[in-house]
């Protein structure tokens, strides 16, 4: 009789840890990277409108629009730029800022579900900004 519990709960066990490890992240909330270059780079994406903001250093940088285009990819537009990102399951997805950090990607992860806002004016916006451009 144990061993039929056991066996039991052991299948159970398994049948719920392999459809909790299937479970995709949506894109939502704040994202961040560690210091990179000396800089910290966060999006924050309003699933009410499917709108993002991306900030350099709290420095508001770029906003735009998203869509999901497959399971895991979201194409990201705005006057800027347009790019893809893809969520992976561990709610992170890479970025490019070829001055920022050489051409290799920047990891950002979810640091929360609710996006996050700065409101700080700084006198040095336009720097910042500058970092997107392609030249």
């Amino acid at each position: 009789m144990k061993k039929i519990l056991f066996t039991l709960s052991l299948i159970v066990s398994l049948i719920l840890g392999g459809c909790a490890s299937n479970i995709q992240p949506n894109l939502k909330g704040t994202y961040q990277s560690n210091v990179v270059n000396g800089y910290v780079v966060q999006v924050a994406f309003q699933t009410d409108d499917n709108s993002f903001v991306e900030y350099i250093d709290n420095r508001e940088v770029d906003k735009g629009t998203y869509e999901k285009k497959q399971k895991n990819v979201y194409k990201l537009e705005s006057n800027k730029q347009n790019f893809e990102i893809t969520l992976n399951n561990e709610n992170s997805f890479e970025i490019l800022i070829d001055k920022l950090n050489n051409g290799k990607p920047i990891k950002v992860k979810n640091i929360d579900d609710i996006p996050i806002y700065s409101s700080t004016k700084f006198d040095d916006v336009n720097e910042y900004k500058a970092l997107l451009n392609k030249n």
